[in-house]
């Protein structure tokens, strides 16, 4: 259905200057289901408007000032595209407890970006209850497996409420 698409499209959109709907911030990925795709992110960048590009070159520090910026000229697109990943820090999870533990490293990474030139601006995970689905099986386990995801959306909205961050997770939709 294209959830991953939609947090790929999110973390390079944040970076883009504000004038272009951007947040002019960094991303922080939580990778729950080897979705990541850095070919996927390079394709996003590379398919804005000359314009957006040109002012995320600029803003992204590929070029000096708008005068240098060519949307056309594949090394500087090249540069750009590495910039963005760059501010895409992505985390694998490997279990429920790790995912847990990320959202912790979550909050110290973003608190201590603050005052960076891109702070972080967006947590994703994506997907939020895969391994939780996996390791809580059963309705013996429910009560618990609800306990702690409870807890992790409350650690994840810390996040976003105190440093000024979107949070966006992604779910499988199941019957």
């Amino acid at each position: 259905s294209g959830k991953s698409q939609v947090t790929h499209q999110l973390s390079v959109n944040v970076q883009l200057p504000a004038e272009h709907g951007g947040l002019e911030g960094g991303a922080i990925f939580v990778d729950s289901e080897d979705t990541f795709r850095p070919e996927r992110i390079e394709q996003m960048v590379k398919g804005q408007d000359e314009e957006v590009l040109e002012d995320t070159m600029v803003l992204h520090g590929v070029v000096e000032d708008e005068a240098e910026a060519d949307a056309t000229d594949e090394a500087l697109l090249d540069d750009l595209v590495e910039s963005v990943l760059d501010k895409i820090h992505v985390a694998k999870a490997f279990n429920s407890n790790h995912q847990i533990l990320l959202a912790e490293k979550a909050q110290e990474l973003a608190s201590e970006s603050q005052d960076d030139e891109f702070p972080v601006r967006l947590l994703t995970v994506d997907s939020l209850t895969a391994h939780f689905r996996a390791e809580y099986v059963g309705r013996g386990e429910l009560a618990e497996r609800q306990q702690k995801l409870n807890k992790h959306l409350h650690d994840l909205m810390r996040v976003g409420d105190l440093n000024n961050t979107a949070v966006v997770v992604t779910n499988q939709v199941f019957s």
